[in-house]
C-alpha cells in the first residue's frame, strides 16, 4: 500500500516565510516529522531533525537536498527519553545552527492494550515518550536559546479522540499532559515572546500507523471525510502555526482530525 501524500496542503504557504528561522523536529525520520521537517526547509528555515534511527534520518535529509532546498538538512540522532542524549543533541545542533527558535515535538509512540492489562513498565515506557521527553527537550530548547532570544515557537503533536479510546490510556493520559503543558507554558512564557500550541490529529496513514495491521480503505470509509489523514494535512498545520501567521494563537490545542472525534466511536 502507498502511503498517501497531500501536496496540495502544503502549497498555502509562502516559500521564504521562515528565512532566518532555526527549527528542530523530533521524530523527523519519517511521517509527520519528516513532513513538517520538509515543508520547514522548504519555507526557508534551517532544519534539524532528530529520532533514533539514523537510516532514517538520513532519507529525510536526503529528500531535501534533492528538492534543493537554501538549507540542507541536518540529521542528529537521539533517543529523546534520555535526558543525556539530549543535551547531547543539543549541543550540536547549537553549534552548527546557533540557535533554535522553532520546536516541533513530534516523537512518540504507544502500543494498543486494556488498561487493566497494561504493565507498570509498560505505562511507564509511554508516558516517558510521550510526555518527560517532551517536557524536557521543551524546557531545555527554551531555557538554551528561545528566553534569551525572546522568541519561539513549540508545536506538539497529540491526538484525537480525546474524550476517551479504549486500548490507548497510557498514550491517552501522556497526551493530555502535553495539552495542558501546553497550555500553562504559553501563560508562563508569553512574556518571552514564545508561542505554543498542540495539533490533536486522527488517524494518519503513515508507515507506523499501518504496523498496526489495519486495513487503510476500510478506516478511511468510516471517517466522516471518507479518507484517512495524510502527513501533509497534519504537515501544513504546523508550517501555519510556526508562520507569522499563527503569531497570535498559544496555548491551544487544534483539533484537526477530520471530524473524527465527533463520531467516535467507530460504527455509531
Amino acid at each position: 500500500m502507498t502511503i498517501p501524500t497531500n501536496p496540495a496542503a502544503l502549497a498555502v504557504l509562502a516559500d521564504g516565510c521562515l528565512d532566518g528561522r532555526s527549527a528542530l523536529v523530533t521524530g523527523g525520520g519519517s511521517g509527520i516529522g519528516r513532513a513538517s521537517a520538509l515543508l520547514l526547509a522548504r519555507l526557508g528555515a534551517k532544519v534539524a531533525v532528530t529520532g533514533r534511527r539514523e537510516e532514517e534520518l538520513a532519507e529525510t535529509a536526503a529528500l531535501a537536498a534533492a528538492a534543493g532546498y537554501e538549507h540542507p538538512i541536518m540529521t542528529v540522532s537521539c533517543d529523546v527519553r534520555e535526558p543525556g542524549n539530549v543535551d547531547a543533541m543539543l549541543d550540536e545542533v547549537l553549534a552548527k545552527h546557533e540557535y533554535i527558535d522553532i520546536l516541533v515535538n513530534n516523537a512518540g509512540g504507544q502500543f494498543m492494550a486494556p488498561a487493566e492489562s497494561i504493565t507498570y513498565n509498560g505505562f511507564r515506557a509511554v508516558t516517558r515518550l510521550n510526555l518527560d521527553a517532551t517536557w524536557y527537550i521543551t524546557t531545555q530548547v527554551a531555557s538554551r536559546s528561545m528566553i534569551e532570544r525572546g522568541y519561539g515557537k513549540i508545536v506538539s503533536i497529540t491526538m484525537t479522540p480525546r474524550r476517551g479510546l479504549p486500548g490507548m490510556s497510557h498514550s491517552s493520559a501522556a497526551r493530555a499532559g502535553v495539552e495542558s503543558l501546553t497550555r500553562t507554558l504559553s501563560v508562563e512564557w508569553g512574556k518571552y515572546g514564545i508561542r505554543t500550541a498542540a495539533i490533536a490529529p486522527g488517524i494518519v496513514h503513515t508507515a507506523a500507523w499501518e504496523r498496526y495491521g489495519l486495513d487503510p480503505d476500510m478506516m478511511g470509509e468510516k471517517m466522516p471525510t471518507n479518507r484517512l489523514q495524510s502527513a501533509d494535512d497534519v504537515a501544513s498545520l504546523v508550517g501555519f502555526l510556526v508562520s507569522p501567521g499563527g503569531d497570535y494563537i498559544s496555548g491551544a490545542t487544534i483539533v484537526a482530525d477530520g471530524a473524527f472525534e465527533n463520531m467516535y466511536p467507530l460504527g455509531n
